[in-house]
């Protein structure tokens, strides 16, 4: 059964770990990639140099951008039918970007993720969820982590988690 993205649904969290930023992000990106995320480019982490940012971070993604209209509508339908079950007809995930982030914190890193999944096409659920939170669960059983406090939302503060950097500097939607 696919998550929803209807109600209170997480879409992240917030860690505080016992490492170095740095070390904490690697971790952290290292547990997103076996969970099938495939890294982003330096526009993230160029970004944060140009702004002097306290942030280090690093997007990674999942899922096809901008599903044309049958493939979309195909999705839609079969979905929630005994054809989801072949193989061949497996809808895809919707298209997401993940931002996994971190800066200094009293006790090694804070660490922020969050998953954006996009709004365009037919399909705007969590299926990143899941995998978002198999990450994080890897994350936490190093033992370094001290917190973990589910996301529901990120307020537009400048973190490089942030919808409004999200967009600005990825051009996601």
């Amino acid at each position: 059964m696919r998550p929803s993205s209807v109600g209170r649904i997480t879409r992240g969290a917030r860690l505080i770990v016992r490492r170095p930023p740095d070390e904490a992000l690697a971790a952290t990106l290292d547990a997103l990639v076996t969970e099938r995320f495939d890294l982003g480019d330096e526009r993230v982490a160029r970004a944060l140099r140009e702004r002097e940012s306290e942030w280090v971070a690093q997007d990674v993604r999942i899922g096809r951008p901008d599903p044309s209209w049958s493939t979309g509508m195909a999705d839609a339908v079969l979905s929630d039918t005994v054809l989801a079950f072949v193989p061949g007809l497996w809808r895809r995930a919707t298209s997401t970007v993940v931002v996994a982030s971190a800066r200094d914190h009293e006790q090694g890193a804070e660490v922020v993720v969050f998953a954006h999944p996009t709004v365009r096409g037919w399909t705007s659920s969590n299926d990143a969820g899941p995998l978002v939170h198999a990450a994080l669960d890897r994350v936490e059983a190093t033992g370094d982590v001290v917190s973990r406090t589910p996301l529901h939302g990120i307020p537009n503060d400048g973190s490089p988690a942030s919808q409004a950097f999200v967009r600005d500097v990825l051009g996601w939607r």
